[in-house]
């Protein structure tokens, strides 16, 4: 694919266009999806979250994007890097760079989401030179839990903190990290 920015043996990760619009409000904004995230969204709301991350993907700095399907070209979900920017997130965790990913749940169990993650972290170590990368979700997100293990990332309960924009049920935010060397040390 002509704007593929990372591709894998299964994926394609480009950045999103407007005719991702439809799958996105269709897969990414349902209770299974949106379940530790704060819950669906309001149609506005999930139109500016798409919004959002169509714009953030530059070449000096990363962003979101979307993940297809290389057979199909399906949009299967996002992956993508930001600066940590809540204020409740302790000191070290604030500006500093952290990996997300997300799917529809017809996807989940498939290892798309590890899949993707690898491809972009390899990125972030290369191209953006990153010291370390950090990958944060919501105690009660286990899947989440398995795909950073599955990336390598270190348990770093010591970061842990209550984010006031989750409910209860969802915190604390726990955060695992991975460093360069880490990551070039498993790759021998």
């Amino acid at each position: 694919m002509a704007d593929a920015i990372i591709e894998t043996e299964r994926l394609v990760l480009r950045p999103f266009c407007d005719a991702d619009l439809p799958a996105w409000i269709a897969h990414m904004n349902t209770p299974e999806v949106r379940a530790h995230l704060g819950g669906v969204d309001t149609p506005e709301k999930c139109v500016q979250r798409f919004e959002r991350q169509r714009d953030s993907w530059t070449d000096e700095n990363g962003g979101w994007l979307a993940i297809a399907r290389r057979a199909d070209g399906e949009l299967l979900g996002n992956c993508g890097f930001s600066p940590i920017d809540t204020e409740a997130a302790p000191e070290e965790l604030r500006g500093a760079s952290q990996i997300g990913w997300g799917l529809r749940a017809d996807c989940w169990g498939r290892g798309y989401a590890t899949e993707a993650a690898l491809a972009l972290l390899g990125q972030m170590f290369t191209r953006w030179n990153l010291p370390v990368v950090f990958a944060q979700t919501s105690d009660a997100n286990r899947a989440s839990w398995r795909v950073m293990e599955k990336l390598g990332m270190e348990r770093r309960a010591d970061l842990d903190y209550d984010d006031p924009d989750y409910p209860p049920e969802e915190n604390p935010t726990v955060v695992y990290s991975l460093t360069r060397d880490t990551w070039e040390a498993a790759r021998g």
